[in-house]
Order: structure tokens, then C-alpha cells, then sequence
């Protein structure tokens, strides 16, 4: 036969070969966003709540159930475990049930006041102001969490939170550790409560680094929030096991918050981004809480002009835990629409901030309303579809 036959044969075999090795290939779902991984990372799980009231959604039956491909952003999927994902982020960070605005809070004429809910997985907007912000800077994984100019448009963590309420958040929390692990029957009655406490320590201490205010542990921050972040390494079990593994860590953070930090710890990354640092669900159920305890203490204009600081306080974190969803790596941070409703979120906190400074319980509750209700559309858009 001749060389030119043989030739022309075995291209066209080749070409055969190739036809039927991609057939049926093309179309497939746009990569996950980078470093989508951490909305789910496994050391978290189905089963921790924020002080036991939040559960995991009922699973679709129209949901996949591979997780070894990529997911579009609002494709509802389950992994190996069972644990089901909206896009790239578990459905449990989405709260079952949205709180109702409590009866004797009566809204002013023209509000719009709808029952609260979890706070959206938002990512987006960096500021206080009215105008859309614009999309946060990307930068490398090695880039700071949180520089002074956060998310983009130029503003500070200290327009968001003071100094003294981060100081105030962890003393909290320490207080409450303090007492959950100092023996087993303790950690096992709080153990569902330590995962979202755990994720704020770590949120704060790396917004510490970057905050232009000073504390007297900031050159520590790092060591402080990964003491936090490993706390939530593992899903947590009741026993001495993990109290003991929980117990060791608060001990090291307590010495160094005390200016007395141990030697032969380990050396933590100079800098780290907030998806590495804290599950986003720990934080929303962080979120949670704040909604949740402005909702139920603050019900009159007694306990408003009575719980003035508590207020500051509560929107202050509130606000500052819905930035920190903004930021790259929970998945949402191009998501005009989430940008939106987180914006309104942020404007909402800073009126009511706004409101105890001047002692306006009707404003308190009109801001309050306005989270409730960007809340609740949220979920009508994200969480339902």
C-alpha cells in the first residue's frame, strides 16, 4: 500500500477516535468561584446551631447529589455526607425561621416592617454610605483579610466598629468560654453555642490587625485568631476529648489576650482571608443573634433608652459580620444582587446606631425593620430558588 494511503487511513481513524472520546462533552457549569471550597469546609457540620435554634434546610428532591463537578452559583446540589449546597455555599447558613417584629413594636405609618431572618450571604457592598459601593478588590490569597479599606470604597473598620466594642465582643466571649469548658457537663451543655462564638474571636482578631485603633494585645491578633480558628477545625462531640482539645486552646488565648502569651505555640500566618478564618454560617448565626437579641430586649422606649449601649453594640457587630461576607472567597462578592441587599443591611445598622445616640425609639424600630425586611427578601430570591 501505498505511504500516502496509510497516511491519509490513519488520519482518519485518529479523528474517529477523537469524535467519539468527546461526544456529548461542551455545556458544562462555569467554575466555582476560587476557593469556594471554604463555605463548607469539613472540620464544620450540619448539626451545630447558634444556640441550638437554627437546623439545615429539608433537602429538594430536584437537587444534585455530586460534588465532584463544578456547581453553578444558584445550582442546588448535595455532597458525600448529605450536607446540600445553594451554588457553593451550605443551605444551612439560611435560617428556617424568620423571626416575627415583636407584637408591641409598632411601626411607624408607611414602614413596611416584615418578620427578621437570618442575615443573606451577601457579598459587596464595603461601606455605610446610600451609593452602591464598588466590587471589593481581589487581590492574592496571600493579600490581608481586611485592610483599612475593606471591601473597596475607602472606608475604615473603625466606621463600622469602634475599638471598644470588639474589646467588649471578646471579653463577652471569654466570659462565656470561661464557663463552657471548665469541666465536661458544662462543654457538653453549651458545645452548640462555642462553633459561632469561636468564628466571631477569629473575624475580630484579624479585623484587629488592620483596625487604625489600638488595644493592648493587637501585636498578638494573629496568635488570638488562630487559637479561634482551630477551635472550629473539628466538628465538635460531646465528652472530655474535645473539651480538653477546646479547654487547651482557650487557655493559650486567655494567657495571650493577658499579655502573657505561651511559649512554643504555633507560629500563625501573618495574614489570612476571613473565608480561612471563620465557616460562614458561624458567622451569619452571629448575625443571627444580634437581630435576634435588638428583637426581644429592646421592645419599649424604657428598655431602649435603658439598654442604650447594648444597642450600639449589637448593631455594631451586626454590621461588621455583614461585611466580613463581602469579602473574596464565600462565593457572592460579584453578586450584584446580594451586594444590594447587604447594602441595605449596613444602612439599616448605622441608623440604628444613629437612633440610641438620639434616643428614638421610632427610628430604632423603622432601622430594625429595614434588616427584617432585606432579610426576608433575600431569602424569597436565594434561599427558596
Amino acid at each position: 500500500m501505498k505511504p500516502e494511503l496509510i497516511s491519509i487511513q490513519r488520519t482518519l481513524l485518529a479523528t474517529s477516535l477523537l469524535s467519539t472520546c468527546f461526544s456529548g462533552c461542551g455545556g458544562s457549569a462555569p467554575a466555582p468561584v476560587q476557593q469556594s471550597q471554604q463555605a463548607a469546609p469539613p472540620s464544620s457540620s450540619t448539626d451545630v446551631a447558634a444556640d441550638g435554634a437554627s437546623t439545615a434546610p429539608a433537602a429538594s428532591s430536584g437537587s444534585t447529589t455530586t460534588s465532584d463537578r463544578p456547581h453553578r452559583q444558584n445550582e442546588r446540589w448535595k455532597d458525600a455526607n448529605g450536607v446540600e449546597y445553594l451554588g457553593n455555599v451550605p443551605l444551612d447558613v439560611f435560617f428556617d425561621q424568620p423571626y416575627a417584629v415583636a407584637s408591641n413594636m409598632t411601626p411607624l405609618a408607611g414602614s413596611n416592617p416584615a418578620g427578621g431572618s437570618a442575615l443573606p450571604p451577601a457579598a459587596g457592598p464595603s461601606g455605610m454610605g446610600a451609593a452602591p459601593a464598588a466590587a471589593p478588590a481581589t487581590g492574592t490569597e496571600d493579600s490581608p483579610p481586611a485592610a483599612a479599606s475593606g471591601g473597596g470604597g475607602g472606608d475604615s473598620w473603625s466606621d463600622l466598629i469602634a475599638m471598644k466594642e470588639i474589646d467588649q465582643e471578646i471579653t463577652d466571649i471569654r466570659n462565656f468560654l470561661t464557663e463552657a469548658l471548665q469541666n465536661v457537663g458544662a462543654y457538653n451543655r453549651s458545645m452548640l453555642m462555642i462553633p459561632p462564638k469561636a468564628a466571631a474571636v477569629g473575624v475580630l482578631a484579624a479585623i484587629v490587625q488592620e483596625h487604625p485603633e489600638d488595644i493592648s494585645w493587637k501585636e498578638d491578633a494573629a496568635y488570638i485568631r488562630n487559637f479561634a480558628k482551630k477551635m472550629n477545625e473539628g466538628t465538635l462531640q460531646p465528652g472530655k476529648k474535645d473539651q480538653d482539645r477546646l479547654r487547651q486552646l482557650f487557655d493559650n488565648m486567655a494567657d495571650t489576650l493577658n499579655r502573657s502569651r505561651p511559649a512554643g505555640v504555633e507560629e500563625p500566618p501573618a495574614t489570612e482571608q476571613f473565608c480561612d478564618i471563620a465557616e460562614m454560617r458561624f458567622v451569619m448565626m452571629r448575625m443571627e443573634n444580634s437581630e435576634k437579641k435588638l428583637k426581644t430586649e429592646v421592645t419599649s422606649d424604657d428598655a431602649f433608652k435603658s439598654k442604650k449601649d447594648m444597642v450600639v453594640h449589637e448593631a455594631a457587630i451586626l454590621a461588621t459580620m455583614t461585611k466580613v461576607n463581602l469579602f473574596p472567597g464565600y462565593g457572592y462578592e460579584d453578586d450584584e444582587e446580594f451586594r444590594g441587599y447587604a447594602q441595605r443591611i449596613l444602612d439599616a445598622c448605622k441608623e440604628i446606631q444613629a437612633a440610641a445616640e438620639s434616643q428614638s425609639f421610632d427610628a430604632y424600630t423603622l432601622a430594625l425593620s429595614k434588616v427584617s425586611t432585606a432579610c426576608q427578601e433575600c431569602h424569597s430570591v436565594f434561599k427558596n430558588n
